[in-house]
């Protein structure tokens, strides 16, 4: 099986296209304006006229309203949607696109009752985070709250270069999201970090 990569805050061509050339199948465009990875409409043209048809675009809605959505798909009408905040399941659905639910991983609330609650999500995306924080962190969270007998999850929170294959050991997931780990600074990718990255995952696949 491969293992679904996913390179989120991406803020500019060179990134966007960089993540793909070294093997990515997603990237993830942050629409959260208080975030410091926030990608603008004039970047997001940018990025669309650059990029491979093939790779998946993921934008990263925190509580969005509807208009903020329905504009992102008029730019990329192919896109997976991941919602990373308290938006309800009917909400998550209504645009009629697969779409990613992440999950903050804490003591709260059992992950076998988040997904049965929002089982129309395609992917569940399990994060570390707090309630100011949504996601991006740079955390790792304790792997031994992964339910290790689904197939639909796709793990962040904290990974990097020196972690990834740890990870693998532990648990195989459909997917990987890495973001702050293979940056050099925020909503800046630094492409030795990236490359070795995915190719740590590659190579562990063979």
């Amino acid at each position: 099986m491969s293992i679904f990569i996913k390179i989120c805050g991406i803020t500019n061509v060179e990134d966007a296209n960089l993540s793909v050339e070294y093997g990515a199948d997603a990237i993830g465009l942050n629409q959260y304006k208080q975030s410091p990875r926030y990608i603008n409409e004039k970047a997001l043209s940018k990025i669309k006229e650059s990029l491979d048809s093939n790779v998946l675009i993921v934008p990263v809605f925190v509580n969005p309203n509807e208009d903020e959505v329905f504009k992102f798909l008029s730019v990329f009408p192919d896109c997976f949607l991941q919602f990373h905040g308290n938006e309800s399941p009917e909400f998550c659905k209504k645009f009629e696109r697969p779409f990613i639910k992440s999950m903050t991983i804490d003591n709260s609330i059992s992950t076998y009752d988040y997904q049965k609650e929002y089982a129309s999500a395609k992917y569940f995306l399990l994060d570390s985070g707090t309630e100011d924080l949504h996601g991006g962190t740079g955390e790792k969270f304790d792997w031994k709250r992964i339910p290790q007998d689904r197939n639909n999850l796709i793990i962040a929170g904290g990974l990097n270069t020196n972690n990834i294959l740890s990870l693998l050991d532990y648990f195989i997931p459909f997917g990987v999201d890495v973001c702050s780990g293979v940056e050099s600074k925020k909503g800046v990718k630094d492409p030795v970090k990236l490359k070795k990255f995915i190719d740590l995952i590659r190579n562990y696949e063979r």
